[in-house]
């Protein structure tokens, strides 16, 4: 069965219809994202907790929703199954610090930062570390990516000036953006197995 979008869907769906090995497929492939999204915003005790909540909140959204694909169910995920999954740890990060807030008032996301939610030095030192790995993996990538790479986040230059600067078709230096996501993608869980 395919439904002929990202197969992380295809996944979901077999899951929902009973297929345990495509469910623990899911979870191997993002349990460690998962973590790493963690990581450096809960207290290092609570990121299983949070993990777990995580998938505990997908399983419940699928069993509301009716995700069969003659139904139109999956277009409930509109872009990807990772966007869905990373909008509910999302809700589920959030749902942690207003539970752990300590202002005195309610807690506003678009105003708080995790610096003035106290963070302990646990905290500060898994961010660091965190920092550090994804500096060691842009350094990983090819000279030509990690420039183009630092370009259009670090410069943040939109993509026709990113065409511009490398002399090459905007079509082009998409591909060769999404070619050097994957490639940190791979070298941040390497890091993460060390």
């Amino acid at each position: 069965m395919t439904t002929g979008r990202d197969p992380d869907l295809d996944l979901l769906q077999r899951w929902r219809s009973g297929a345990a090995a495509a469910g623990n497929q899911l979870c191997r492939r993002f349990e460690p994202k998962l973590r790493r999204f963690f990581a450096a915003k809960v207290q290092p005790a609570d990121v299983e907790e949070m993990v777990q909540q995580t998938w505990l909140a997908l399983t419940g959204a699928c069993r509301r929703a009716d995700l069969r694909p003659e139904s139109g169910g999956l277009d409930a995920i509109r872009t990807t199954f990772r966007a869905y999954l990373y909008g509910i740890a999302r809700h589920t990060l959030l749902a942690y610090h207003r539970k752990n807030y300590r202002g005195g008032r309610d807690f506003d996301p678009e105003v708080e930062s995790l610096e003035t939610l106290a963070p302990s030095l646990s905290q500060q030192l898994s961010l660091q570390r965190r920092v550090k790995q994804l500096e060691l993996a842009l350094r990983s990538l090819p000279l030509e990516l990690q420039l183009l790479t630092e370009a259009r986040y670090v410069e943040e230059l939109s993509g026709p000036e990113l065409a511009e600067m490398f002399a090459l078709p905007e079509g082009t230096v998409r591909s060769r953006l999404s070619r050097a996501r994957r490639l940190m993608d791979e070298a941040l869980e390497r890091l993460e197995r060390k």
